[in-house]
């Protein structure tokens, strides 16, 4: 009879109680992709560590800026953003994600490619529910405008109802 009683905790346990959280998250990171006259955002996946949600945004930011693989450039695939590009900082603050970025961020390219870059970071930054909009900060600094072609982050931007085609 005390089989039983030890037996069942030893159930609930297992099922319950003993396993081990795992230490990796994945997340998604998005490059883009020439689609005939337009460029559109593909989602890749990435694994992370598991953390606070603010350290996974910096993985998967991270993830982003340090470019595509090999099997995901032969799949067509490639980023806006320019190569030195790095991050600052990230913070989450009453649902916005404040996403720092050196000044390479804005160098190069011309309007597709800064709207690339802008979407990239978009929607690799707003993947999680409890942060669902992105202010993107240049050297620390809040601006207008990204780059000579003026791609407005003024203000936090949220995904749009349909993904962008540009």
């Amino acid at each position: 009879m005390r089989a039983r009683p030890l037996l069942l905790l030893c159930i609930v346990l297992a099922v319950f109680g003993c396993r081990p959280r795992p230490d990796t998250a994945v997340v998604s990171v998005f490059f883009t992709r020439s689609d005939g006259n337009a460029i559109t955002l593909v989602e890749v996946r990435r694994t992370v560590p598991r953390g606070a949600t603010e350290a996974m945004l910096a993985a998967a930011l991270n993830e982003l800026l340090n470019g595509l693989t090999a099997e995901e450039r032969a799949r067509g695939l490639s980023s806006s953003i320019p190569p030195k590009t790095r991050l600052r900082a990230v913070q989450v603050r009453n649902g916005v994600v404040r996403a720092d970025f050196t000044r390479e961020v804005e160098a190069g390219g011309g309007s597709a490619s800064m709207l690339g870059r802008f979407w990239q970071v978009v929607y690799t930054a707003t993947q999680f529910k409890e942060a669902p909009k992105v202010q993107i900060l240049i050297e620390g600094q809040e601006r207008e405008a990204m780059g000579g072609e003026g791609v407005i982050i003024g203000q936090p931007v949220s995904r749009p109802p349909t993904q962008p085609r540009f």
